[in-house]
């Protein structure tokens, strides 16, 4: 192990412009992420990097109406989920937002329903009217129809049964006392996630609405929060200044390796279940050192592989869990002390990258 940070070090010290990416990590391991990147002068940048930029610029333009899971699960009367990814990413999330046993007071006297626009098919919790709205019709689409549907605009289809659902959907939107829009900001474009948001102006005039996105995998959230606190600004931030610098296109970890900005690449993956896989071009063309708790394929002759713990599974593990939409400590499924933590191994890399530096 000692050779193999040294070996990771002397790449790293080298470097101009290394990009920290990947940060399938836990809140220890993000720390030590950020400090590496501020000794090196780099960048940090999440696997999921992509959707939290794009959740992120739509706050930032238009502000947003978060509600939390568990107040959704239990108080939301219309809940609509949006696109393919939700019920991909988590087979299980209508049983979860539609628990069997009573939860809190909900306000109004509706009874609950879903509503599926472009999720494709699903079976609905045991006794929960669920009205599926698919078709040929793209999820943009979908998603403008309903926001004239809501609003009780003119539209024309030629589906009229598709129109049925979509004004009938609506009618409920405009009758509910609590409707969330439940979707990934991975999935929906930007314009998308626009008009979901002023379909919750228009509904907050009388009634109550919000929206839930779904945490970004690979501990996302919690990562992007460990940034913020750090340093003030969220992933897609570079060091290499005197005071870090966001900027959600120019320090995307696939541009900055295709354009050949950056010149070495620290990729951690190294989270229970998930996994952050590849960038664009694997490891190939650019010095890399690799911290994983799985099985690496296609690294480089010259690169350096890491072998670590992984979190939640190998060791304790503070992340972001989207159940109390905050962070919490996973205990441990078969602690292993023989593999080492991603801010153990990244903290003795920097340490060492000081004495290379100093020598």
């Amino acid at each position: 192990m000692d050779s193999t940070l040294e070996r990771a070090a002397a790449l790293l010290a080298r470097a101009r412009l290394p990009v920290i990416g990947g940060l399938f990590t836990d809140i220890d391991g993000a720390s030590a992420a950020l400090a590496l990147a501020e000794k090196l002068g780099g960048v940090v940048d999440h696997a999921a990097g992509e959707g939290l930029a794009c959740a992120a610029r739509v706050m930032r333009e238009t502000g947003a109406t978060p509600a939390s899971f568990g107040e959704v699960r239990n108080r939301a009367d219309t809940i609509v989920i949006i696109g393919k990814n939700p019920l991909q990413r988590d087979p299980d999330l209508l049983s979860k937002l539609f628990p069997g046993k009573p939860g809190l007071p909900r306000p109004g006297k509706n009874n609950r329903e879903a509503v599926l626009l472009g999720a494709g098919k699903a079976t609905a919790p045991k006794g929960v009217p669920l009205t599926s709205i698919n078709g040929k019709t793209s999820v943009p689409e979908l998603v403008a129809l309903l926001a004239a549907a809501t609003r009780e605009g003119l539209f024309e289809m030629r589906d009229k049964a598709q129109r049925k659902k979509l004004d009938a959907a609506g009618k409920r939107l405009r009758e509910s006392a609590f409707a969330v829009f439940v979707y990934d900001p991975a999935e929906l474009e930007e314009p998308v996630m626009h008009t979901v948001l002023e379909m919750v102006r228009h509904l907050v005039k009388t009634t109550r609405a919000a929206t839930m996105s779904l945490a970004a995998p690979g501990n996302g959230d919690g990562v992007n929060l460990c940034a913020t606190w750090t340093c003030a600004l969220p992933v897609r931030t570079s060091f290499a200044r005197k005071v870090p610098e966001n900027n959600m296109w120019a320090y995307d970890t696939d541009r900055l390796l295709a354009s050949d900005e950056a010149d070495a690449l620290v990729w951690i993956d190294a989270l229970d279940g998930e996994t952050a896989g590849r960038p664009k071009g694997a490891f190939r063309g650019i010095p890399a050192v690799i911290v994983s708790s799985k099985p690496v394929r296609g690294a480089g002759r010259d690169d350096v592989v890491i072998e670590v713990g992984a979190a939640g599974a190998d060791h304790d593990a503070a992340l972001f869990l989207p159940p109390i939409a905050g962070i919490g400590v996973v205990k441990a499924k078969r602690a292993n002390k023989n593999k080492p933590t991603v801010a153990e191994v990244l903290t003795r890399i920097s340490k060492l990258i000081g004495k290379t530096r100093a020598a």
